[in-house]
């Protein structure tokens, strides 16, 4: 096992600290970008409240309200090369996982040679892009206790126009400070809450099931934040301004998409890649498309005895039991969330894997599982169809086809 762990982010954590927003921000720069959605967080008084405090400690800011689920390639351009203009000095993320992942590209672009587009750094098996500049520190305050953007280097961005969605990493887009508050999720709607708990789980399990061999500390603290989770997310729909529930959510998105996930992980993240192709397809929110991919990428994946072998372990240490995607889709019933993708005709699930190979394979027609089997096209195109409906089972796979 070997592996280099690097977690810079200074986490402020608990209910009632987005107050210590403006002094937190002041310490970063004298003129900050603030990057949010179109509305839920000026609707909730959220925008307003940070504002005024950086209104008091003598910080100028400039919002950029414009980011939408999936943020654009283009979104994110437009945002950098405003804040660039305009002299910003450091970018505050306020709002869910498009938010934070936005902002890290417009602090990338903002930093960025003239006229780059943040696209010019996206990171896939052809490409690693250097980027030997500075982005603008940032500021992150979620308000969205599952995508854990608040604690890594990530940032996914999508290009609507190839239909291609991957991501941006890079040591230099940690956030400098996030302010995880509690508090600032309690309007969330049963619906959000719910996907917020599939989301944290499905960070954990993938790395978890796609390993090849077992990880001592880091699985013990996966299968606990995940049993948590599952445990927690029903009650935390119920009682949606209760401290505790709504605390362990948001301390459990922050670590189970921290960079613990990656320790020691061989495996690749299969699962993720699915959903982004799906999204970037269909623009379905991220964590509505996990739920729909979850138990059909489980149930086809125990194809491959390294697979099947770790979701075995996985269910008897979380569940009592083996079996797996059972205990999962009994979970997603009682969150009332969706699992079944609706109108995704053949043509379309053709083009998402042809994406995902185009993204992720290398050039090659196979994708490398750590156990030296390989996944291929079909593959991807029998989970999809297990998915929407199509197919109760995957069929042997067929490279040429």
């Amino acid at each position: 096992m070997k592996f280099e762990l690097y977690w810079p982010v200074k986490l402020v954590f608990g209910p009632g600290e987005f107050k210590r927003a403006g002094a937190e921000a002041k310490l970063l720069g004298k003129k900050a970008f603030i990057v949010t959605g179109k509305s839920a967080v000026q609707k909730l008084g959220f925008l307003e409240k940070l504002l005024a405090q950086l209104k008091k400690e003598g910080v100028e800011a400039k919002t950029f309200e414009k980011v939408e689920p999936n943020p654009r390639s283009t979104t994110v351009d437009e945002g950098g090369k405003l804040a660039k203009s305009l002299g910003c000095d450091f970018i505050i993320a306020l709002g869910g996982g498009s938010a934070m992942d936005a902002a890290k590209g417009i602090a990338l672009v903002a930093g960025a040679p003239k006229n780059a587009s943040v696209w010019d750094y996206v990171f896939n098996a052809r490409n690693a892009p250097v980027i030997d500049f500075k982005p603008l520190p940032i500021l992150m305050i979620p308000t969205l206790p599952a995508t854990g953007s608040e604690s890594n280097a990530i940032g996914v961005i999508t290009n609507w126009e190839l239909k291609q969605k991957i991501h941006i990493v890079h040591p230099s887009l940690f956030p400098a400070t996030s302010i995880i508050d509690p508090e600032l999720t309690y309007s969330l709607s049963k619906e959000q809450t719910a996907y917020a708990g599939v989301d944290i789980v499905c960070h954990l399990i993938e790395p978890y099931l796609t390993n090849l061999g077992d990880v001592p500390v880091k699985d013990r603290l996966a299968e606990d934040i995940i049993l948590k989770a599952i445990k927690n997310t029903l009650p935390a729909m119920e009682n949606p301004a209760n401290p505790e529930y709504r605390s362990l959510m948001s301390f459990s998105g922050t670590i189970a998409c921290s960079p613990i996930r990656f320790s020691g992980w061989n495996g690749k993240g299969y699962l993720h890649w699915i959903e982004h192709c799906l999204s970037a397809w269909t623009d379905i929110q991220h964590s509505e498309g996990l739920a729909c991919m979850l138990v059909a990428w489980l149930k086809y994946m125990k194809k491959y005895e390294f697979f099947a072998k770790r979701c075995s372990l996985f269910g008897e240490k979380v569940f009592g039991s083996k079996e797996t995607e059972l205990h999962i889709e009994n979970w997603f019933r009682t969150l009332g969330v969706n699992t079944r993708l609706k109108n995704i005709e053949g043509a379309l699930i053709g083009k998402m894997a042809d994406t995902l190979m185009q993204m992720y394979s290398g050039g090659t027609d196979a994708i490398d599982l750590p156990s030296g089997e390989k996944m291929y096209r079909e593959d991807f195109v029998n989970i999809y169809e297990m998915a929407a409906g199509k197919s109760d089972r995957g069929r042997k796979t067929d490279k040429n086809i």
